[in-house]
C-alpha cells in the first residue's frame, strides 16, 4: 500500500504493528550513538530527503513515452 496505512483495508490490524515498532532495528542501533552524533546523522538524513523532494518537485513532468522507460514487469 505504499507509505500510507492500510489498516482500514482489512489486511491487518493496527495491533500487529506494535511488536514491529518495539523491535525497530534503526531505533535500536541509533540509541547506541551519542546524542550529538545521532542528531548530526538525523540532520544529514533530513537534508538529503528535503533535497530529493525539492528535486522531484522542480523536475518537469515526463512525456508520455518516458513513462515507460526503466519500467519492468513480468
Amino acid at each position: 500500500m505504499g507509505p500510507n496505512e492500510d489498516y482500514d483495508a482489512g489486511y491487518r490490524g493496527r495491533e500487529e504493528l506494535i511488536p514491529w515498532q518495539q523491535r525497530d532495528q534503526v531505533e535500536a542501533v541509533g540509541s547506541l550513538l551519542e546524542g550529538a552524533e545521532r542528531r548530526r546523522i538525523d540532520a544529514e538524513i533530513e537534508a538529503e530527503i528535503a533535497a530529493a523532494f525539492a528535486f522531484a518537485e522542480s523536475s518537469p513532468v515526463p512525456e508520455g513515452p518516458e513513462l515507460y522507460t526503466n519500467v519492468y514487469a513480468e
